[in-house]
């Protein structure tokens, strides 16, 4: 406990290595909501995919996603995280776009968060 207190003090505790895993952190959540709807077959979800013409695709994406935000936060895994989640974004940044859906702000956010998170991490 006291080389907690030591490693806790206002030099320490906000650095970018620490905004670099609050970020990764928050991305993670984020990724594991979302690719834990698509596992367990929501029904938003699943209406998304057939309307989208890509039903078969949809475990795929949820665990590709939960995969992500997994190796995000293991450290020897998070650069292969960090592509994986940007990939996936990237993905669902160009199906909106093609079918009009609305709300691209957040897989842009989460996609570039993931990098951002690990670059500051490993600053």
């Amino acid at each position: 406990m006291s080389t907690l207190k030591a490693y806790l003090n206002k030099e320490t505790l906000f650095t970018l290595p620490t905004l670099g895993w609050v970020v990764s952190a928050l991305v993670s959540f984020m990724m594991v909501m979302s690719g834990g709807s698509k596992l367990f077959g929501t029904q938003e979800m699943v209406g998304n995919f057939e309307y989208m013409n890509l039903s078969p695709y949809l475990m795929l994406v949820g665990l590709l996603e939960v995969a992500g935000a997994v190796m995000l936060m293991v450290p020897r895994l998070s650069q292969y995280g960090a592509t994986l989640i940007g990939s996936v974004m990237t993905g669902a940044v160009c199906m909106h776009l093609s079918l009009g859906f609305p709300g691209t702000e957040l897989p842009i956010m989460l996609g570039v968060g993931g990098f951002l998170g690990y670059k500051l991490r490993n600053l």
